[in-house]
């Protein structure tokens, strides 16, 4: 993930791989989707480091990524995610992604994230459908290079 390009750990590679799962309440909106937690793996599908000055990690460079999310082996939908780096001296990043869980709409998440922590936490900061929105927090876990395992814990 963002390891491999030296900038700060990659967010919301939001990678779905089997891991229990309480999934959204039935229905449609923040209330009911409230107090319910999401869990998938994630497992990056394309990548590319864009350097936009000098060579090398810089201000303003970005991570873009998608990933493919699963839960039980099955895929259950996709991210997409930008992280750009806010601080070279403090190896920080800015990252802002979408999950779109099949069926049940999408959440958005954001947050700051500085070197490459094997566990870190981002805002979620709204949805769509059954997320229509939401609040609260992503945790993210890295399995792998390439695969994270994500929480989205919803709590309004």
């Amino acid at each position: 993930m963002l390891k491999a390009v030296g900038v700060s750990a990659g967010v919301l590679a939001m990678a779905v791989m089997a891991v229990g799962s309480t999934g959204p309440a039935q229905g449609s909106g923040a209330q009911q989707a409230a107090g319910s937690t999401v869990r998938v793996y994630s497992t990056n599908t394309e990548e590319s480091f864009v350097d936009v000055g000098n060579d090398g990690p810089g201000l303003g460079d970005m991570f873009v990524f998608r990933s493919n999310l699963a839960r039980g082996g099955h895929r259950v939908g996709h991210t997409g995610v930008v992280c750009t780096i806010t601080s070279a001296h403090h190896d920080e990043s800015q990252c802002l992604g979408s999950a779109k869980i099949n069926g049940q709409g999408e959440l958005t998440i954001q947050g700051l994230i500085a070197g490459n922590p094997k566990s870190f936490s981002f805002a979620i900061t709204g949805g769509t459908g059954a997320y229509e929105g939401a609040r609260g927090t992503l945790t993210v876990y890295e399995v792998s290079n390439k695969v994270e395992r994500l929480t989205f814990t919803i709590t309004n």
